[in-house]
This record gives C-alpha cells, structure tokens and sequence, in this order.
C-alpha cells in the first residue's frame, strides 16, 4: 500500500505545473498582494519579482523546494569603496535578520530571508516586506551615524 502511495505521489509532483511558490503561496499572489498595496511590481522571471519603492529596487526571489524567499536591494547611492567593512559588520551583528555586505560587482547589498519550509502566508509576506523597507532605513541610518561620529 505504502508503494502506491509513493508512486501516486510522485506522479503528483511530476504532473503538477511548475511554478513559483513560497511554502504555499504562488509567487502571483505575492504581487498580487504587493500592487494592491500600491507598490510596483515587475515579474522579471520563473522565481523573481522586482518591486519598485522610492529609489529603490527589491528583489524578491522565491529559492528552493521550501519556497525560501530572499529579499535583496542594492545602495547605489553609497559608495561601497568608502564604507569600511567594520561599519558593515556592526550593523550585521546589531541586525540578526538581515545582512549588508559589498557583492562580487563592488556594489554595496542589503539582504533579508525567510526560511519557507513551515510555510509562509501572505501576512508573512507583507510583514516581511515591511521589515525590510524599516532594514533599508535602519541601515542608511546606521551610516549616517558613522560619518558624524
């Protein structure tokens, strides 16, 4: 009984259409949720959105079998070459959930995930989302402190 089983769940998962999703939300519904709230969204490939608030860029990309979802922004408007790296890891030990570091273009990062594996709902979502804009913001604080200081 157990093989049956195994193998109508595998023809499952084989069958079902391919698409991105965080725990059990669609990666639509995550644009849906985020246009409604008056951000702009851009579905930009299989597993990527790219949302457009104020002078920033969010990358929200939907990772894995879980459906991790990775939130990303570049800073262009800091110059990586003139912050130093103990600045960033001050904030990156102050900050548990979030991360800031200079990537492999020289362009300063800031990063966010959400581990899928328990499942995500859309209130998730829209907390996360808000947690990052606060990230941005603590974090162009967080520089703004180290150069008065």
């Amino acid at each position: 009984m157990r093989g049956i089983l195994a193998i109508a769940a595998a023809f499952l998962v084989i069958c079902a259409p391919v698409s991105a999703m965080a725990g059990n939300l669609s990666k639509s519904e995550i644009a849906e949720t985020l246009t409604s709230q008056g951000y702009s969204v851009q579905d930009v490939g299989p597993h990527t959105l790219f949302v457009r608030v104020a002078d920033y860029d969010i990358r929200i990309d939907i990772i894995g079998p879980d459906g991790d979802i990775s939130y990303r922004t570049w800073l262009f408007e800091v110059d990586a070459s003139s912050v130093s790296y103990d600045v960033l890891n001050q904030f990156n030990n102050d900050v548990k959930f979030g991360r800031v570091y200079v990537d492999d273009d020289g362009d300063l990062t800031l990063q966010m995930d959400r581990n899928g594996a328990g499942g995500a709902s859309i209130e998730n979502i829209e907390s996360d989302f808000d947690v990052f804009l606060m990230l941005i913001s603590s974090f162009m604080d967080h520089l703004e402190s180290q150069v008065v200081a």
